[in-house]
């Protein structure tokens, strides 16, 4: 049964620390998710894949001054703020979240409309919306399934695209989507300002992840102890579309190596 003993509320930054009792919870209600203190909401949106789905089925509990236990996962959490484009981070395959946004103020509305709605509540209405929950066909919900992608879910993540990320599909795109390519192909046909961040050092650890983006994967060459791959004469890292597999894509970086 849910009841008070089973809502709880906690904060993001104390979603994030060590101590975690609230996640015993049926539901949890992190109010304000863009106030997460010395966290950054990338770090916040990993730290919470494990509370958000199920598997897993338990969850481990740490509370101060106790032995650790695990509990059973059947935690609902709902994340609220009042910043949708610059709030909570989230990417286009994400499958945890749902996204409900209204553009409503309080201005408007009546000052007299939440007295009347509670009033409402407590004259019978919670017993009303009871048996309704109660009495609802939900035979056909499929918990496993992904929830809708709201128009509010794509200006979030739209919000949290990296400009980079988008030079990087235009360029592909200019090169006919190969089935590999190199980091040199890439520079080669960047703009100006786009090939100076490629060729800077600090930015090649997301060079991966922005490829990986992109529908592309690093290819190994297991015959060299750095894994890159001896091109033109200068080692350089292949990347090849992620729908290949392991054996097309050493086909075709042998087969672009061929034509060098």
């Amino acid at each position: 049964m849910l009841g008070p003993w089973n809502f709880q509320e906690a904060s993001p930054e104390q979603a994030l620390g060590r101590f975690n009792g609230f996640l015993k919870s049926v539901i949890l209600r992190l109010s304000e998710a863009m106030d997460l203190g010395e966290f950054n909401r990338f770090k916040f949106y990993e730290a919470m894949k494990t509370s958000t789905a199920s598997p897993p089925e338990t969850l481990r509990i740490d509370e101060k001054f106790k032995q650790e236990y695990y509990v059973v996962n059947v935690i609902g959490i709902i994340i609220t703020s009042n910043h949708k484009e610059d709030g909570i981070y989230l990417p286009a395959d994400d499958r945890r979240h749902y996204v409900a946004w209204t553009d409503l103020k309080r201005e408007d509305f009546e000052d007299s409309y939440w007295d009347r709605l509670h009033g409402w509540y407590d004259s019978g209405g919670i017993s009303h919306v009871a048996a309704y929950l109660a009495t609802l066909d939900i035979s056909s919900f499929e918990p496993k399934k992904p929830p809708p992608k709201t128009p509010a879910f794509w200006d979030i993540v739209d919000a949290n695209r990296s400009p980079e990320n988008a030079e990087l599909a235009d360029v592909l795109d200019d090169l006919g989507r190969p089935d590999v390519v190199t980091i040199g192909s890439i520079v080669g046909k960047a703009s100006p300002g786009f090939q100076e961040w490629l060729k800077d050092l600090k930015n090649r650890r997301g060079i991966s992840r922005r490829m990986d983006k992109c529908g592309y994967v690093r290819v190994r060459n297991e015959e060299a102890d750095d894994g890159l791959w001896r091109i033109s004469n200068v080692r350089q890292t292949v990347y090849a579309k992620a729908e290949l597999s392991p054996r097309e894509r050493i086909e075709a970086v042998n087969e672009l190596m061929g034509k060098r």
